[in-house]
């Protein structure tokens, strides 16, 4: 997948309830995500591609958990992965992942937990790794994966997840919203504090 692209390229103009994510520090968007709440609007979508991915899922916890605290949990909200055809600057044509999230002040219940065994942890490893893991899994009998990141691997663990989709098992499906959900972890520093990053979890079912 193509590396991190400013998100507003080549958009035009967008819905005032869509909030495009791009190179900005993350509370330039949250800011424009709480405006549009507090100007009346009943729901926000958040857009990003490449490495833009992680920091949409951080703008939407940051929202979430600081600023306006009716939001319910996206994960039954409309969370969608894909693939965009982007032109680069050459002229040439490549495909860059995207997510979109949508906030809404409305909550739902979160999928049936997946066995551990069936959970692909993302980390700093290149991504066809994971893809590896994820279709050993699939070709093994599971008929779910479970894909899990935190902070700045989230961007990767959509990769994985749209490579595996398009290259090598071509019957999991596009996973619904249901199956998708970001979130908020709590880790321990190497200085031993304590501090909070974003995460996804994508499950792949055949």
């Amino acid at each position: 997948m193509a590396e991190e692209i400013e998100s507003s390229r080549s958009e035009g103009a967008m819905p005032e309830n869509v909030v495009l994510i791009g190179k900005k520090p993350p509370m330039n968007y949250v800011l424009a995500v709480v405006t549009q709440f507090n100007n009346g609007v009943k729901s926000v979508k958040i857009r990003a591609r490449g490495n833009a991915i992680s920091r949409a899922v951080d703008v939407a916890e940051i929202a979430r958990h600081r600023f306006v605290q009716d939001l319910g949990n996206p994960s039954s909200e409309r969370i969608n992965i894909g693939s965009e055809e982007i032109t680069n600057e050459d002229g040439t044509k490549s495909k860059v992942s995207s997510i979109s999230i949508i906030l809404s002040k409305s909550a739902g219940a979160k999928v049936a937990d997946v066995p551990q065994d069936s959970v692909v942890l993302i980390g700093k490893k290149p991504p066809m790794n994971y893809v590896l893991a994820v279709v050993t899994q699939i070709n093994g009998g599971k008929d779910s994966v479970m894909i899990k990141a935190r902070g700045n691997a989230i961007s990767r663990a959509v990769d994985v997840a749209e490579i595996a989709r398009h290259r090598f098992v071509q019957d999991l499906g596009n996973p619904s919203s249901e199956r998708i959900n970001i979130g908020s972890e709590e880790i321990t520093n190497e200085d031993g504090t304590k501090s909070k990053v974003s995460s996804i979890e994508i499950t792949l079912s055949k």
